[in-house]
């Protein structure tokens, strides 16, 4: 697979992909840009409801591509061309990530209903057993259930990055929750986002691995310090305030911030860290 023209192109049939053009778009981006990718999951039914939908002026909503349970790709928009993904956003001090990112969009359900027999979607199918993850949002104090998110997908949205980031000034992978954190859940905690920014951002294959950085050890030095969505001190609290003497892995250091992982994952203020 390769990017010609600003346009998915198979590579002697390496990946099935289909152009469906999107009337739901703006102009061309700004010079230098997209610089991001943004992760959403479709809450559809299908793979083809969903790039009916999105190319239908009623949505007043698109996206560049949407992948498919069986790693099919259907791209609707150029990527040198602003679609309507992100909606009302935020991101490290940008407003309308519109404007900056390619947006991605997965079919997934998402969240799921617990009912007697089973889990449901919002539409009413049911969902194997095997194809339901229980697990807590970052954003959320309880478990919920959502649905799984297949290998082909992950293996085709990895790859896509890859060469979007080959192509384009790409230096930050988001998901819609984190640029949207009080509308938005998708792509939810069943994708795994933080494996792909190391794959992609940083060249990191190992997901559990102690040399994630230089500063990959630390411990709370704060009585009790907060630990936050976005680095920002004005941004959501992701949990409880972690108390002095916790030990933490710090996956990634942004300026004053560094992003840790205890048994949650959130970015705390460096200040209040003491490294080794």
């Amino acid at each position: 697979m390769k990017i010609e023209n600003h346009k998915l192109k198979s590579v002697e049939g390496d990946f099935d992909i289909l152009y469906q053009e999107t009337s739901n778009h703006s102009n061309k981006f700004a010079t230098a840009l997209p610089d991001t990718i943004v992760i959403h999951y479709t809450a559809g039914s299908s793979l083809q409801s969903s790039a009916d939908w999105l190319c239908n002026h009623d949505a007043q909503a698109s996206a560049h591509i949407i992948v498919g349970k069986k790693g099919k790709i259907i791209q609707l928009a150029a990527f040198d061309t602003i679609t309507w993904h992100a909606g009302i956003s935020q991101w490290n001090e940008r407003k309308n990530l519109n404007k900056f990112s390619i947006g991605i969009e997965i079919d997934n359900a998402g969240l799921l209903e617990k009912r007697a027999d089973g889990y449901y979607t919002h539409f009413g199918e049911k969902v194997k057993e095997s194809n339901v993850v229980i697990a807590k949002h970052k954003f959320d104090q309880e478990e919920k259930a959502w649905e799984a998110f297949t290998q082909e997908q992950i293996k085709v949205v990895e790859k896509i990055c890859f060469i979007l980031k080959e192509q384009y000034n790409i230096i930050e992978i988001v998901g819609h929750d984190d640029i949207a954190p009080e509308r938005k859940r998708d792509p939810g905690p069943a994708w795994p986002l933080r494996k792909l920014k190391e794959t992609i951002l940083y060249g990191r294959k190992d997901d559990n691995s102690d040399q994630i950085t230089n500063l990959s050890k630390g411990i709370v030095t704060a009585d009790y310090l907060n630990i936050r969505s976005k680095p920002s001190a004005q941004s959501s609290k992701v949990t409880d305030p972690i108390p002095k003497g916790t030990k933490l892995k710090i996956l990634e250091t942004k300026g004053d911030w560094s992003y840790v992982k205890v048994e949650i994952e959130g970015w705390v203020s460096k200040k209040w860290l003491k490294t080794f």
